[in-house]
């Protein structure tokens, strides 16, 4: 700046900020982070407690008429109030859409011996249950 001059407030503004740089760290980051993500998504943990024992499932259609029920293995249940239904995709599955259908879950009961928790298991799950049962 010559001498004798004051500067205009744009020029002391560009002089007091510091030179961009292009910096890939942050995207490279955010990036990583995004495909850790989808990994994560890619395999489903399902943590089907040991003791949980082995039926075929048919719930019940619901009607105002009679209270929810479930048949483990023929054998009639009540449905608690909080049941859950895990897909094989460890999804919670609506249990209107699987009303009528014989599923192969391993399931867990309250302390009333209601169904409160099934899960519904995939061909490899039952393969390696037959053959667990098949050791013992």
């Amino acid at each position: 700046m010559p001498v004798g001059r004051t500067p205009r407030p744009h020029q002391t503004l560009r002089a007091l900020q510091a030179p961009r740089r292009l910096s890939l760290t942050r995207p490279l980051a955010s990036i990583a982070l995004c495909l850790a993500a989808v990994a994560a998504m890619a395999q489903p943990v399902r943590s089907i407690p040991a003791d949980a024992p082995q039926a075929k499932l048919v719930l019940a259609a619901p009607s105002a008429a009679a209270p929810a029920s479930a048949k483990l293995d023929g054998k009639t249940v009540g449905v608690a109030p909080g049941l859950r239904v895990f897909g094989t995709d460890n999804q919670l599955l609506n249990t209107t859409t699987v009303a009528g259908e014989k599923l192969p879950v391993r399931y867990k009961l309250d302390l009333y011996g209601q169904l409160l928790t099934a899960w519904v298991l995939t061909e490899q799950e039952q393969k390696d249950l037959k053959a667990q049962k098949a050791k013992e």
